[in-house]
């Protein structure tokens, strides 16, 4: 087995770890690992890594933070805030409203037929580590 064909049936098994394989493909795998004692010890592996991973206790918050944070928004409102600071917001407010309405009145709508379909594993945890794996190699 090649590596390109090790580091994907690896991600596999950590899309079925993590509930992220599609149905089909689970019972494939399952099957499979119920034949190769290796490939189901290897998922075990994983398994218990994963199980294994916990949090960092948090920490206390220290003491009189509460009454830091309330004497600092206290002092903070009652610095008053120009007038003419007020008036730029609401300028820039209105004039971003209304470069943003001509500019989306000027875009075409997506043609439905042309969408692409997501990819399956966007965002997963399995992308990630496959990611990562190609960010070492040399």
């Amino acid at each position: 087995m090649n590596r390109t064909m090790e580091v994907e049936l690896e991600l596999d098994l950590i899309r079925l770890l993590h509930g992220e394989l599609p149905e089909e493909r689970a019972r494939e795998l399952r099957a499979r690992m119920e034949r190769d004692p290796a490939l189901a010890k290897e998922y075990l592996r994983l398994q218990e890594s994963w199980e294994g991973l916990t949090l960092p206790p948090t920490a206390p918050v220290p003491p009189g933070f509460a009454q830091r944070i309330a004497a600092r928004a206290r002092t903070e409102q009652a610095v008053p805030t120009p007038g003419w600071v007020r008036i730029a917001a609401a300028l820039a407010l209105i004039l971003g409203t209304a470069v943003g309405v001509g500019v989306g009145g000027s875009w075409a709508p997506a043609d439905p037929v042309q969408e692409e379909e997501p990819s399956a594993v966007d965002g997963s945890l399995a992308e990630s580590y496959l990611t990562t794996l190609e960010d070492l190699e040399p």
